[in-house]
């Protein structure tokens, strides 16, 4: 059906995107102006006509702007001869193979690139309040499902992922899932100062040291019937680890300068950007001390994986702090959805702080990004030639497994992929790359 801005759309759902299983179709999901899902089959096209499968409203869109055809299971999307083009990652294109992923404008509409059950009508994806100012839409909810099933237990859990990720927001809904009476306690590992560190961990009594005067609980026993989130924890001195080891172990912390051990009841929750088990090798962390955190690893995604959320969560932080969603343009959420975010939702807040402070109500302009966004946009090129005349690329053996690999699992490229270990990007990628490659014979063969 067509919503209010003239695309064709369904209602939301909170699992789009979350299922694994079946076979898979590539369908843009437009973000701006409005968030709908176009699904992509031959012939399917966009325009602002009434007669186009995709109706996109727009002064900068023509009647008929972009049509697909179908290249097996690869959509190429095609200019009609439009006054304004068509764009994908930035550049002006005649014919493009879509894929997962890639960013692609039409006049006022900038949409990226998903794959979707084919069994099933795709939905919108939303973002939603995973706990009380953290948000994220079905890839992130999805990651999320297995920390709320275990949310009651005691196991100790460790959430991997990069800075800026989540981690501590992760460890939130946890606490706030499990029920626990006691606080939340988090401690940045890399931030306690050398010489106080045991003091502030395990506690102190009074007249330990010299300074100590007067006797302190510690971040863990402050954690009491809660739970004690170490983010940062392999930047835990050895001595710390060996002691934090036996705090797990007996369930009791000894603060510094008594003799007496304390009981404890906390559950513990660690965050690190990397896998223990690689600083285990390098000897940075204890293996006996990563035996006893290891209850369960959350690794969470990055930003870049779940482009479909940098807009509306942009938005949400842009209101958060005193802006508004007034009209942007286009090559400005463009440039958004092609940015790599290397410190993640971190880097996406400081920047909606910052355009709600300097600019505030202003319609927000490509221009007022830093430079660094700026120039992860590639700037307008001459359109590539069609993909049927594009050169295959040198990767012949990683093909060649591919094909054989398609063979086996009857046409199926998610399970193919999946086989081979290659992300379905660079299966549609070594696909795309030789036109000539007709995926339609191995699935008449399986009955498909």
């Amino acid at each position: 059906m067509r919503d209010s801005a003239g695309v064709d759309a369904t209602q939301p759902s909170a699992t789009t995107g979350c299922s694994t299983s079946g076979p898979k179709r590539i369908a843009l999901h437009w973000v701006s102006p409005a968030s709908v899902v176009s699904v992509l089959a031959e012939g399917h096209t966009f325009g602002r006509d009434p007669s186009c499968d995709s109706v996109l409203a727009g002064t900068e869109v023509s009647r008929a702007h972009a049509r697909i055809r179908m290249t097996g299971p690869l959509p190429v999307l095609c200019d009609l001869g439009s006054r304004n083009g068509v764009y994908v990652a930035g550049k002006r294109v005649t014919e493009r193979t879509l894929g997962p992923g890639d960013v692609v404008r039409v006049g006022e509409w900038v949409g990226i690139a998903v794959e979707v059950e084919a069994a099933t009508a795709p939905e919108v994806d939303v973002l939603r309040e995973i706990v009380p100012g953290w948000y994220g839409g079905s890839q992130l909810v999805a990651a999320m499902e297995p920390l709320r099933r275990i949310a009651a237990t005691d196991l100790p859990v460790v959430i991997q992922g990069e800075t800026g990720s989540g981690k501590e927001g992760a460890a939130s809904a946890l606490h706030l899932w499990s029920g626990r009476k006691g606080p939340l306690v988090a401690v940045d590992c890399g931030a306690l100062p050398e010489h106080l560190a045991e003091a502030l961990l395990f506690g102190q009594r009074k007249g330990a040291f010299t300074g100590a005067d007067r006797s302190t609980p510690g971040h863990l026993r402050a954690a009491d019937g809660g739970t004690i989130f170490l983010d940062e924890i392999l930047n835990l001195a050895p001595p710390l680890q060996a002691k934090l080891l036996r705090a797990i172990e007996s369930r009791s912390v000894v603060p510094v300068g008594d003799t007496q051990p304390v009981a404890l009841d906390v559950r513990f929750v660690c965050a690190a950007q990397e896998a223990l088990a690689d600083a285990v090798s390098s000897g940075r962390f204890r293996a006996d001390l990563m035996a006893r955190l290891e209850g369960f690893t959350l690794q969470l995604p990055a930003l870049r994986t779940r482009r479909e959320d940098v807009v509306p969560l942009f938005f949400e932080l842009l209101e958060r702090h005193g802006g508004q969603r007034s009209a942007c343009e286009p090559r400005f959420v463009e440039s958004l959805l092609l940015y790599d975010w290397p410190l993640n939702v971190r880097e996406l807040l400081l920047l909606a702080r910052r355009l709600a402070t300097v600019h505030g109500g202003e319609a927000l302009k490509r221009s007022m990004l830093p430079e660094r966004m700026l120039s992860a946009s590639a700037p307008d090129a001459a359109p590539p030639p069609p993909a049927a005349a594009r050169k295959a690329t040198d990767d012949d053996e990683d093909f060649n497994a591919l094909v054989a690999s398609l063979r086996e699992h009857q046409g199926n490229l998610t399970r193919a992929a999946a086989a081979l270990g290659f992300t379905r990007a660079r299966a549609y990628r070594l696909l795309e790359a030789r036109p000539e490659f007709d995926l339609a014979p191995l699935r008449k063969d399986s009955g498909a």
